[in-house]
């Protein structure tokens, strides 16, 4: 009889205690064991959901962040991680081959996929049969989710790839050998599995006799994902109809986008109602280290830390901030370095509110109220980026900034035992209001997709903005939004190469910061600055991660994706 590894670690849901199940807690169980109630199969397939959290940024090692391949973020260090690899690949090419890829996600994918199709094989043998029914329908949902959104994440990643999706067997060493199915075939099964299970799963789930289903999916994450996937696969009406069903929903007021005031509270308030789909972590329990890595590094003294002991691992860019409009005069207009005299009250003030929920700056209030000093020999400091190992682990920004979003505003964080429990956001509304905006612009429906855009940008108190009939005239308005709305997200990266964009963004160019000095006076000087040494390489190549030799070798009818033969 076969045992099931189920891990310990499931805090990611702030879950049920162990005393729920209808056995002691251990790392394996039988079978007979693991279905015997609805209860132990919920403790299975929650430990499943561990797959998010292999794609949540926040708590990957911070050099594999995905918008840090994007023209957002500036990684500080050259010769250590975390920061040199993405200088590295940016200015040399080291890092991504066939036979070392630091970003790929193939082999934990694969693995996430093997335990996920043991699960549903178990169901098509009917060894949860004695169950109730229905209860059990909406368990496989859920890993069907799951299984489509790890593939989602591979197609992104590697164009079309192997599927391993049998529900009558798993497959094993006699299975090895399988060729990649189409980029096309890819997107429908991931398509179709989605939508299969989001007509099965809950609007949403109620938490009873003490246990907590807090993070679990629902039809929403569902069509959600479901509307990603097709706007990845250039299928615009199944974007928008999947859209369509998530709204619904909304009409019903299951979920909603917060307003201008409430903003802030999307990526601070747990299980808000803008919120699809988490990635949730406990203090103690379950934890991540990304206010270590990415706080103001004079965090250090209200945690008690050893000084240059935390911050600035990667910082938001100039390319970044500048996208956030200034109301001048009571107007709305874009952000530029050469308007500073106009800018009667400071470069900070009367921005986008969603730069205030994305970016810290100087001058921001942060933890217990202090203002940071985002300045040349302020505590938060500034300094010039060399690429040169003796400047590793300064402990300050290269660009002038520091990220906000999902960064813990906690003075309870020690950065030794207590560390960040900040959620990670999946998806969210907003997005399916820009998936459905992009949908109607690629089926030449400009007026929709306009009521869609501005609709992100009204709930921020934003002005709308005039409708455009062409479409690179729309994308211009599309892309800004997304950076606004979505940046640091993990969307930028995957953004520039569905448009085709990301070679002539990335390639060639140079990130830039903003060095600020304070005057004698109390005033500041500000200079745009460049923070790359040398120009950034992103040949078309980058595009796609190359699938890994192993793989090649293992598996004799896969073969690697053209840009790498």
């Amino acid at each position: 009889m076969k045992k099931i590894l189920i891990s310990l670690g499931f805090a990611l849901f702030g879950l049920q205690s162990c005393d729920v199940l209808d056995v002691d807690p251990q790392s394996f169980y039988s079978e007979n064991v693991a279905y015997a109630s609805i209860e132990n199969v919920d403790f299975y397939v929650k430990d499943l959901y561990q797959a998010f959290r292999e794609y949540s940024d926040i708590e990957k090692p911070v050099d594999v962040y995905d918008d840090g391949f994007s023209d957002l973020l500036k990684y500080s260090w050259a010769a250590i991680a975390p920061g040199n690899q993405v200088n590295k690949f940016f200015y040399y090419g080291q890092g991504i081959n066939a036979d070392g890829d630091f970003r790929t996600k193939w082999n934990q994918a694969y693995w996430h996929i093997r335990e996920l199709n043991e699960f549903l094989v178990d169901m098509h043998n009917g060894l949860a049969s004695s169950l109730d029914q229905n209860k059990l329908a909406i368990r496989v949902a859920e890993v069907r989710t799951i299984r489509a959104f790890v593939y989602q994440e591979l197609v992104k990643r590697y164009g079309g790839v192997v599927l391993r999706i049998s529900e009558e067997k798993v497959d094993d060493h006699t299975d090895r050998s399988k060729a990649r199915s189409s980029e096309a075939e890819c997107w429908d099964f991931i398509i179709n599995e989605l939508d299969k299970a989001a007509k099965v799963l809950p609007e949403q789930w109620e938490d009873r006799d003490g246990i907590n289903h807090v993070g679990r999916i629902t039809k929403g994450a569902a069509y959600g994902l479901k509307a990603r996937a097709a706007l990845y696969a250039k299928r615009w009406q199944d974007a928008v109809d999947a859209c369509d069903e998530v709204f619904k929903l909304e009409k019903k007021g299951v979920h909603a986008l917060l307003g201008k005031n409430q903003y802030n509270d999307i990526f601070t308030v747990p299980n808000n109602k803008e919120l699809l789909l988490t990635v949730n972590y406990e203090k103690m329990k379950l934890q991540h280290s990304f206010n270590l890595n990415c706080c103001p590094p004079y965090d250090y003294k209200e945690a008690g830390a050893l000084k240059d002991f935390c911050g600035a691992a990667m910082t938001p860019t100039e390319e970044y901030a500048s996208q956030f409009d200034i109301k001048v005069n009571g107007n709305w207009q874009s952000f530029t370095w050469d308007n500073l005299s106009q800018y009667a009250n400071g470069p900070w003030t009367d921005r986008d509110p969603r730069f205030y929920a994305s970016i810290l700056y100087n001058g921001a209030s942060w933890i217990k109220d202090r203002q940071l000093q985002v300045y040349v020999d302020g505590h938060d400091g500034i300094f010039e980026f060399k690429n040169d190992p003796a400047d590793d682990y300064k402990r300050s920004t290269t660009t002038g900034y520091y990220i906000r979003k999902f960064i813990k505003n906690d003075a309870k964080i020690n950065f030794v035992d207590v560390q960040s429990d900040q959620f990670w956001i999946e998806m969210r509304i907003a997005e399916v209001y820009l998936i459905r905006s992009e949908a109607y612009a690629r089926l030449e429906k400009w007026g929709e997709a306009y009521i869609d855009l501005n609709a992100i940008r009204g709930r921020v108190g934003m002005p709308a903005l005039p409708q455009q009939n062409v479409w690179d005239s729309y994308l211009t308005d599309l892309e800004k939004e997304r950076i606004c709305e979505l940046g640091m997200e993990g969307h930028r990266f995957f953004d520039l190469v569905r448009w085709g964009k990301a070679v002539e963004t990335l390639n060639g160019k140079r990130l830039h910061g903003v060095k600020i000095t304070k005057l004698p006076t109390g005033t500041f000087e500000y200079k745009v600055v460049e923070c790359d040494t040398e120009d950034r390489l992103f040949p078309k190549q980058y595009t796609i991660s190359p699938i890994p030799t192993a793989e090649l070798v293992a598996n004799t009818l896969c073969e690697q994706s053209d840009l790498w033969k």
